[in-house]
């Protein structure tokens, strides 16, 4: 009409969509903690007699760390040794005479009940004895002995710290949208700086069945070899897990726009900018991967999308056109 006011249509860049791939791998820090361990305590109270294991070598499964007197348990075992020959020679006695009628059943019966009365006090003693040893329950490094020959303890008392360190245990976080990539078995690079310069392999052990609900992050566990014993419980560690990346298209980062309905971008379509919606997966350097319906090759606006009106044309520095709107 004449005597409207007429406007240019918007200027703006178009950028293609590219194909970009997400982040194949995941870096986070653990902390090591041997496969197994736990804390020695005495199972009775007593004096210790002998600290038998030092400070450092390895045990074996079973073998005494630390023993406790155990003279009055010692004079319990023989007694009822005692106690059970006499049992058991009071059985033979019986039998013969049993097989010559000389007595009755009910007699053979007694003498018999009496022998495992007395072999039953025999374990039992043999078992109070045993218990005045501290043992190891598995194979693994002593920790500190806190304690020393004539010292009191009770089943309260710390006696030291025991590691199995061959294999080790390293717990780390992932992000919750590496959670379904996460495969048992799945190797794990590890570098730490108590060990600098020495690069450690392991293989996922095991994951938490939840994501926590803070952090957004899942729990995982690898283990490594630890044969050189080069790595102990507590230290830390930067583990690196690869995945194989996803495919997204990738659009520049001045081309997402947003509103109350969410993310979008618009694609040019006829020399039209044309709204399309779009979620983000991922950003990185400078571009940001979505998914939406956009295909690689597809044309996008980059710079001066804020001006742009959807359905409405524009037009670019290169085009040589000036395609006008009615204000």
């Amino acid at each position: 009409q004449p005597g409207r006011p007429v406007r240019p249509a918007p200027l703006v860049v178009l950028s293609e969509v590219q194909e970009a791939y997400t982040d194949g791998f995941v870096r986070s820090v653990g902390t090591a903690q041997a496969i197994e361990r736990t804390t020695l305590y005495p199972e009775v109270s007593g004096r210790v007699q002998a600290i038998e294991a030092a400070t450092g070598p390895r045990v074996d499964a079973g073998e005494v760390v630390v023993q406790l007197d155990d003279h009055v348990q010692r004079f319990a075992v023989d007694r009822a040794r005692l106690a059970v020959d006499d049992a058991e020679a009071q059985v033979g006695r019986f039998e013969a005479l049993a097989a010559r009628e000389t007595v009755s059943t009910v007699q053979l019966s007694a003498a018999i009940l009496e022998l495992e009365r007395a072999r039953l006090d025999l374990r039992e003693a043999e078992d109070a004895l045993d218990r005045r040893a501290i043992r190891a329950p598995f194979s693994g490094e002593v920790g500190l002995i806190d304690i020393r020959v004539g010292d009191f303890v009770t089943t309260a008392t710390a006696v030291t710290s025991l590691d199995e360190r061959r294999q080790l245990i390293v717990e780390f976080q992932v992000p919750e949208r590496f959670a379904n990539q996460i495969t048992i078995g799945q190797a794990m690079d590890l570098s730490s700086p108590g060990v600098p310069g020495h690069a450690l392999t392991g293989e996922i052990s095991g994951t938490n069945s939840r994501i926590d609900l803070v952090s957004r992050t899942l729990t995982v566990q690898g283990t490594v070899d630890n044969e050189n014993d080069l790595i102990r419980p507590g230290m830390s560690f930067e583990v690196l897990l690869s995945f194989a990346g996803k495919a997204h298209p990738a659009v520049p980062a001045l081309a997402v726009l947003w509103d109350r309905e969410g993310s979008y971008v618009y694609k040019a379509r006829d020399d039209r900018a044309v709204r399309t919606d779009i979620s983000i997966v991922a950003r990185m350097d400078g571009q940001v991967l979505v998914n939406g319906d956009l295909q690689q090759g597809d044309l996008v606006v980059s710079e001066g999308a804020n001006s742009v009106r959807p359905n409405l044309p524009f037009r670019t520095p290169d085009s040589g056109v000036s395609r006008d709107v009615g204000a």
